[in-house]
């Protein structure tokens, strides 16, 4: 069955390591928006820092934003959004506040971190500094993020193993946690997959997937076909059907042209 539906995460995988976003995946991506097929950045990032690539391919886009937790079709309009329960994020938020740990809270697309731990959060997170987590959490929040180890351990300690909520722990060469991304259960990509293939009248089947970590598992076994990079987790290379060239490489665009672009007999 032809492929209709191309969704890939941002972070090392259409961008490579040095942040660069390779032409030959633009040109890839084109191509096959020119012919009908849907494009879905599928990432950990919010809408914003998602939206800044989008716009760089210069095709209809939609996006699956902190790993599945909202969902924004290609037109910009809002089709699902999970939060996390609003008694548990505030009880995390207090002990953020009295341990002064870098745990970073997503309300309606704005980061928010205690003062004390703002310089533990990595660049790559712009966040707002508060004098309280506590007071500011009054809305569910979208997405809680923590920093390392140490953050990680603590909220691991608190919520234990609950069934409402889905992590995602993103890793550095050395094994050490980098960050975990916490979300309501529901939250995940092939979960955002699935719901805008309904929409769109697309079948699973119908679905090549590209991702290179832990939040990318699920709708890599999920989709038609799914591929990692070289150089992903170890997780993602066991989920994919084929690993495709990393990411400095234009993996992405080898992947679309193997999969799409020449059972199409698309010419650059």
């Amino acid at each position: 069955m032809p492929i209709r539906m191309i969704a890939t995460d941002i972070d090392l995988t259409l961008l490579d390591d040095r942040g660069q976003l390779p032409p030959t995946n633009i040109e890839a991506l084109a191509l096959a928006a020119r012919q009908g097929i849907r494009v879905v950045l599928a990432t950990a990032r919010r809408r914003e820092a998602a939206q800044e690539i989008a716009q760089r391919l210069h095709i209809p886009t939609a996006l699956v934003c902190h790993n599945g937790a909202r969902v924004w079709d290609e037109r910009g309009r809002e089709i699902a959004h999970h939060t996390i329960d609003l008694e548990l994020a505030q009880r995390i938020a207090a002990m953020a506040d009295k341990r002064s740990l870098p745990i970073v809270f997503t309300i309606d697309e704005t980061n928010f971190v205690t003062a004390q731990a703002a310089n533990l959060v990595g660049s790559r997170t712009v966040s707002t500094p508060v004098s309280s987590l506590e007071l500011i959490v009054r809305l569910a929040p979208t997405r809680i993020l923590c920093h390392g180890e140490l953050a990680t351990r603590a909220v691991d300690e608190m919520v234990g193993r609950n069934s409402q909520l889905k992590q995602f722990r993103y890793l550095r060469s050395s094994g050490e946690v980098y960050s975990t991304v916490i979300s309501h259960n529901d939250a995940t990509k092939e979960r955002a997959l699935e719901h805008l293939c309904t929409t769109w009248g697309i079948q699973q089947s119908e679905v090549l997937a590209i991702g290179d970590a832990d939040a990318d598992v699920g709708m890599l076994r999920w989709a038609g076909v799914g591929v990692s990079l070289t150089g992903s987790m170890q997780q993602a290379i066991e989920a994919a059907d084929w690993v495709a060239p990393s990411a400095r490489f234009g993996g992405v665009a080898v992947a679309v042209h193997r999969y799409v672009l020449q059972h199409q007999n698309v010419r650059s």
